[in-house]
């Protein structure tokens, strides 16, 4: 694959301007390399979302000597996750916790020292903004603390602020068919479903060449004459998602068969996506490894896993059909599948290098309901991992769950923000001190031990604002 330039590739793609709409601001407005923190390191961040409210209690129940199992069993029956039997919960080291038995991927991550928890996490705003949806998703990828802001996700203010080098081609994916809120405004991320979707293979690459012999001007050659004319954010826009689909291009994103694809990707350490494929979710972090693999510069990652607003029939894994267990099952199997793969390529132990957190907008309610399930609630679960998390661990404060300890009287209490979690990755592992400017109305950072890596003091990149650029 030829050398790319930065300047020549993809810093923005026509799904992520026509999201941002006309005359918006979401434009991510890059500072002078000399602005720009030189500890920046080439790890690469992979943020999961779990989208719908994830039950933190039912993938990670209290365990047998934990003070807190009474006051749980006393509030679910229908929803609970036993300590024997069948459907038992998996016991963890060092911890008083357990995890849901169909997290067995999970579970040997953990104890191998590669996964770790936070509970009681969450956003510190208070309801009943969290209550909902689509605010709470909102508020978590724009990372304000309440509100929209200007429009302009969590993310792209890391990647703005970040060190990105000038010589990036692919800096960063949103995985989905639409662009998450964290890379909002950003004009070096592209949005995919599906790498083989992206290639545009059912279209045929002929469509781009010229002919000389019978002079016909192929497709692009035409839409780059046009879109090099002007100047316009949109027609920009496409001459850069016609340089992604070059880059793209070569990549065979299919999974290896012997006979019907010899030349698609072959996972290494015997990863096996398929057991994920949950809406799409084992594909796509097998994209992701492959992109890795490849060296294309990815910096920032977004992956969805939606299904879990689990108001009726929740489940429990003693049942023969277990709507929460599958899910589980789905994140614990891909994100397994997606460690083994990097950590065992060709080039090297890759997860020493990529952390992973996975996140959902809150939680569930303690007590379950009538109908066996659970209803929105408050604080909730932070899972991550990677070769440099310190693993076998649950970090964080548990307020408890008796009637005098939860949440306006029926919820986890959050005592760790989410942002002090994702913060201590940006300044350990991405080497971005700068999680004042990714994060605006977030202070006082205070690691928890979770990530290896050296402490720089956090800022808030006020030398952008002071050079007249655009703060978001």
């Amino acid at each position: 694959m030829n050398a790319f330039n930065r300047r020549d590739f993809l810093k923005g793609c026509c799904v992520s301007a026509l999201a941002a709409g006309p005359g918006s601001r979401a434009r991510a407005w890059f500072a002078p390399p000399s602005l720009l923190p030189a500890t920046a390191t080439e790890d690469t961040l992979v943020v999961v979302f779990l989208r719908g409210a994830m039950d933190g209690l039912s993938l990670l129940p209290p365990g047998a000597s934990s003070p807190y199992r009474a006051d749980y069993e006393a509030s679910r029956t229908d929803t609970r996750v036993p300590l024997s039997g069948t459907g038992a919960a998996l016991a963890l080291a060092n911890s008083t916790w357990a995890l849901h038995p169909r997290a067995s991927g999970l579970h040997a991550l953990y104890q191998a020292g590669h996964a770790a928890f936070v509970v009681a996490a969450g956003q510190v705003q208070p309801n009943p903004v969290v209550r909902s949806h689509f605010e709470a998703q909102s508020n978590l990828e724009f990372g304000v603390g309440g509100g929209g802001g200007s429009g302009i996700g969590w993310m792209t203010r890391h990647l703005v602020s970040g060190g990105l080098p000038a010589n990036v081609p692919l800096p960063a994916v949103s995985m989905g068919s639409i662009t998450a809120n964290s890379l909002l405004g950003s004009s070096d991320a592209i949005t995919m479903n599906s790498g083989s979707d992206f290639r545009l293979d059912t279209f045929h690459w002929s469509w781009q060449d010229d002919d000389a012999a019978s002079g016909r001007i192929g497709a692009v050659s035409r839409m780059n004459a046009l879109w090099n004319s002007s100047a316009t954010q949109l027609e920009r826009a496409g001459m850069e998602a016609l340089d992604s689909l070059a880059l793209l291009r070569p990549i065979d994103f299919g999974l290896y068969d012997a006979t019907n694809n010899p030349d698609g990707y072959q996972p290494t350490g015997g990863a096996n996506y398929t057991l994920a494929n949950n809406g799409g979710f084992g594909t796509q972090l097998r994209n992701v490894a492959q992109m890795i693999k490849l060296n294309l510069g990815l910096r920032a990652v977004t992956i969805d896993l939606g299904n879990w607003d689990t108001h009726v029939g929740q489940g429990n894994p003693t049942q023969s059909y277990d709507w929460f267990g599958n899910q589980v099952e789905s994140l614990s199997q891909g994100l397994s599948a997606f460690y083994t793969d990097l950590s065992t390529a060709a080039s090297g132990n890759l997860m020493n290098r990529v952390s992973v957190i996975v996140v959902s907008e809150f939680g569930r309610r303690v007590l379950e309901n009538s109908d066996g399930g659970t209803d929105h609630g408050y604080g909730n679960v932070i899972t991550v991992l990677g070769g440099a998390v310190n693993g076998a661990q649950v970090y964080g404060t548990f307020p408890g769950l008796g009637s005098g300890e939860l949440f306006e009287g029926n919820d986890v209490a959050v005592t760790t923000d989410y942002r002090q979690v994702i913060s201590e990755a940006l300044i350990r592992r991405m080497g971005n001190p700068n999680i004042y400017y990714a994060f605006p109305g977030y202070s006082g950072y205070a690691p928890l031990g979770i990530f290896q890596g050296s402490d720089l003091p956090p800022t808030g990149f006020d030398q952008i604002f002071r050079n007249g650029f655009e703060a978001a």
